[in-house]
């Protein structure tokens, strides 16, 4: 995230989170191994929220942020 309102790899996207996380193809191999840790945790694709800690089972949202952690850590 910048102080810019766009994504600096995507200049007609938005720099929000659900672009970071979900749509920037600067992250795609990082997402790829998200998505897939994220697999033994959460059935279905996770939505925003459910990478945001949005889930009711808190060691299942403990366990989601902690990778995303990783992941915005790998992505700087």
């Amino acid at each position: 995230m910048t102080n810019s309102p766009h994504c600096p790899w995507c200049p007609s996207q938005p720099d929000i989170p659900e672009h970071l996380l979900l749509h920037c193809p600067r992250h795609h191999s990082h997402r790829v191994a998200l998505l897939h840790s994220l697999s033994a945790i959460h059935p279905h694709r996770p939505t925003l929220t459910d990478l945001l800690g949005g889930c009711t089972n808190t060691i299942q949202a403990f366990k989601t942020l902690n990778l995303i952690r990783t992941f915005l850590q790998k992505t700087n």
